[in-house]
């Protein structure tokens, strides 16, 4: 006679112990935890849980989407509209296709909604323009593109409603283009309630809300077809990224106002000590964000602040030769090459203390002050 054994045995090493689509015991548990992790996230951007896509990193979620419009032929069919400013991840998965406009900022880094409007065309298949930047913190009109895309036509209205019809991203039949953004920089910082913000996809990435690196996902409106797309990302690393998603939901409101006024007292100080000039908008920008072009050199600065104890971004913190030929956010602005490669990012966090700031002011100006005047000796 044979008793099952108290211990389970477990044969399936190759797999991993974590595997959601194994159907045995361990399998369906880790189904089980993904599943209350999807439902938490979808929680918190106020959709269906079936509107979650896990994906490795927020780059990858922006890659799906241009990689679905790219099967078979529809690439060479389809127009996109994207921006000058969009994540380098973005622009590059665009460069194989043959229709694609590039709407240009204004001078503070903001696209408008007339901009949109005027070039969209009928077979415009894509409109992707991400909710803030990740260099100069623009926040650009994602709700009200998205008004203007249903007030032009059906698809959107459609996909929107109680009982949509299923539109896929490279389907020839959709009157109107699905609406795209990148929402990395969003969480903790702004509102994230997909159904105010009426887009049909966004890309999200764990790292970027205090969630843990190597996991991201992608909110795809229901009725929205993307094809061959699946969940990619390890059990453990979702829950993560769901208790991060909500701690930052939670910070939203009270803290990032608190964020605005350290970010303006900073901003201030900053313009009035060193000399700099200020990358994008005084206002329309998020709470944490200030991009400024300093009399030096990004790298030599960002190098000496180090020296200081002070962590800073020379542009997008691009890995070693990406950004020789300058930040394309920063030139888009209208500025120079040189500009560009004298731009720096500080990006605020929750625990960041107004005496934090005169310290990284005080540095700012003894760095500065030592740099120009050994130009000025030669």
């Amino acid at each position: 006679m044979f008793h099952i054994m108290k211990e389970r045995i477990f044969l399936d090493n190759a797999a991993g112990r974590n595997n959601p689509n194994a159907i045995y015991h361990e399998g369906r548990e880790a189904r089980a935890r993904l599943e209350s992790a999807r439902a938490r996230i979808a929680k918190v951007l106020s959709v269906a849980t079936d509107e979650i896509i896990f994906t490795p990193w927020g780059t990858e979620a922006n890659i799906l989407v241009t990689a679905s419009l790219q099967s078979g032929l529809t690439a060479e069919k389809s127009h996109v509209i994207t921006t000058q400013i969009e994540h380098k991840s973005m622009l590059d998965a665009l460069k194989h296709f043959p229709k694609v406009t590039y709407l240009k900022p204004d001078h503070e880094g903001l696209i408008s909604v007339k901009q949109v409007e005027q070039a969209l065309r009928p077979e415009t298949k894509l409109v992707s323009i991400m909710y803030a930047n990740n260099e100069i913190g623009t926040i650009q009109p994602i709700k009200e593109i998205a008004r203007m895309l249903r007030r032009k036509g059906t698809r959107s209205a459609e996909v929107l409603g109680k009982n949509p019809q299923t539109v896929s991203i490279t389907s020839s039949h959709s009157p109107q283009p699905l609406f795209h953004s990148d929402c990395v920089q969003a969480p903790g910082l702004l509102p994230i309630n997909m159904q105010s913000l009426g887009v049909d996809l966004a890309s999200f990435s764990a790292a970027k809300f205090g969630g843990p690196d190597g996991i991201g996902f992608l909110f795809r409106r229901r009725g929205v077809e993307l094809p061959g797309v699946r969940d990619a990302g390890a059990v453990d690393l979702v829950e993560q990224m769901a208790v991060s998603l909500e701690k930052a939901s939670k910070l939203t409101g009270q803290q990032a106002k608190k964020l605005e006024t350290l970010r303006d007292y900073f901003i201030a100080e900053v313009l009035k000590n060193t000399g700099a000039l200020l990358n994008g908008s005084h206002e329309v920008r998020l709470a944490n964000n200030a991009n400024f072009v300093f009399p030096i050199d990004s790298e030599l600065l960002v190098l000496e602040l180090d020296r200081y104890g002070i962590a800073a971004s020379a542009g997008a913190a691009c890995s070693s030769g990406e950004c020789d030929e300058g930040s394309h956010v920063i030139l888009a602005l209208g500025k120079s090459k040189k500009e560009s490669n004298q731009s720096v990012r500080f990006s605020l966090g929750y625990d960041t203390k107004k005496s934090d700031l005169d310290y990284v002011v005080k540095i700012l100006r003894k760095v500065i002050n030592k740099h120009t005047n050994l130009w000025q000796k030669n």
